[in-house]
């Protein structure tokens, strides 16, 4: 369980990361440049955001089938 945690911790690290150099880089970008590449810059954090929470409902749901399966192994070996 613990690598499987491992594993997909490192691309939600990731992924929050993209999210707050985005931001930051369309607040940085907001009094210099064109309002339209800040607003591409927004929009990219925030599909980098939905991205995220997509990624981390599916890391749950593996964790949580994983761990079922688990559980379910574990009751068939007690029987026996």
């Amino acid at each position: 369980m613990v690598v499987i945690i491992g594993i997909c911790i490192m691309p939600i690290i990731k992924l929050t990361i993209l999210t707050v150099t985005y931001h930051f880089a369309s607040a940085i970008c907001e009094p210099l440049a064109d309002k339209k590449i800040v607003s591409l810059l927004e929009q990219m954090g925030e599909t980098f955001k939905i991205l995220l929470g997509i990624m981390f409902f599916v890391a749950v749901l593996l964790i949580t089938g994983l761990a079922m399966c688990i559980k379910i192994s574990n009751n068939g070996m007690m029987y026996r």
